[in-house]
C-alpha cells in the first residue's frame, strides 16, 4: 500500500473517531477465521463499525484526539470497534464474544479520553445502552401520573368498600 493511500485510510478512520466517545479494542490472533467471522457478524448485528487495521494507521487517526491515551495497547494485532451512538455495545459484544471464545483478547478501550482496561470494558458493557436508558426515562416519567391516579382514586375506592361492606352486613342480618 502506498503512503498516499495510508494517510487517506487513517484520515477517513479519524473522521469517523471524531464522533465517537468510546472504542473497544481487541487482539482476534488466535481465532480462527470462522470465528473471525461469526465476531464481524456480532459487532455488524449491534451496530458497530469494527476495523481490522494495522496500528501505525490507528496510532496515526488517533494521534491529537481524545483517544491518543489508547496508544501504549497498540502492540500485536488489534481490532477497533467502535459505535457513534452507543458506546457500550462494542463493549458488550467483545465482552459477551470473549466469555465464550478464550482466542479474543479485550485489550482495553476508551471512553471519553479516559483509558479503559479489560475490567473497565467490563463495567461499560453493563451499562445500559440508549434504547434502555429511553425506557427507563418514559418509565420515570409516567410514574408520577399513575402514583397521582391513584391517590385521587383512593377516597373513592375507600367509600366504595364501606358502602360494600354495610351492604354485606345487612343482608347478613
Amino acid at each position: 500500500m502506498d503512503t498516499a493511500t495510508k494517510h487517506a485510510l487513517s484520515a477517513g478512520l479519524k473522521a469517523d473517531l471524531d464522533t465517537t466517545g468510546a472504542m473497544v479494542l481487541v487482539e482476534f490472533a488466535k481465532l480462527t477465521v470462522k470465528s473471525a467471522n461469526e465476531l464481524r457478524t456480532k459487532f455488524r448485528d449491534a451496530g458497530c463499525t469494527y476495523k481490522v487495521l494495522k496500528n501505525s494507521t490507528i496510532r496515526f487517526a488517533i494521534a491529537g484526539t481524545q483517544h491518543e491515551p489508547l496508544t501504549p495497547l497498540l502492540k500485536g494485532v488489534s481490532g477497533l470497534a467502535y459505535n457513534a451512538e452507543d458506546p457500550g455495545a462494542p463493549a458488550r459484544v467483545a465482552r459477551d464474544f470473549a466469555k465464550d471464545n478464550d482466542a479474543l483478547t479485550i485489550k482495553g478501550g476508551i471512553i471519553d479520553g479516559t483509558l479503559l482496561d479489560e475490567a473497565g470494558i467490563t463495567a461499560l458493557a453493563a451499562l445500559p445502552g440508549p434504547k434502555e436508558l429511553k425506557g427507563m426515562f418514559l418509565a420515570l416519567l409516567n410514574t408520577p401520573a399513575t402514583n397521582f391516579v391513584r391517590v385521587l382514586n383512593a377516597p373513592a375506592q375507600s367509600l366504595l368498600y364501606v358502602l360494600n361492606a354495610k351492604m354485606d352486613a345487612g343482608q347478613a342480618a
